[in-house]
């Protein structure tokens, strides 16, 4: 099963810097967490961003929500976002389709990081 968290961050105006270094900092972290899968981000019209972070478990997940300097960056997040969300979801259903071919199975092979 894979866990699936979609998030949703606006910068503040003049901010940009702060969450670049926000972000360098985080993101070995992050990678480095057991558990860890995958992340992507993608920035939209208007310097919205949406980022999609996978992990194996629920467990994993909460040990990144509660990792020290994850945490001590959520308490200083106002001062650089305007707004965030975050939703988490639990794989429902997975497949593929490829060429007509339906695929059921744990997909999970497809996000890995290398």
């Amino acid at each position: 099963m894979i866990i699936t968290v979609f998030g949703d961050t606006v910068v503040k105006p003049g901010k940009e810097k702060a969450e670049d270094k926000l972000v360098e900092k985080l993101d070995p972290i992050l990678r480095a967490m057991p558990g860890f899968i995958s992340i992507k981000a993608y920035r939209g019209e208007g310097g919205e961003e949406i980022g999609i972070i996978r992990f194996d478990s629920r467990q994993s997940l909460d040990a990144w929500m509660q990792e020290s300097l994850h945490a001590e960056a959520q308490s200083v997040a106002d001062q650089i976002y305007e707004r965030f969300w975050i939703q988490t979801a639990e794989t429902y259903r997975e497949y593929t389709w490829v060429n007509g071919k339906h695929t059921d199975g744990d997909l999970t092979h497809l996000f890995i990081e290398r």
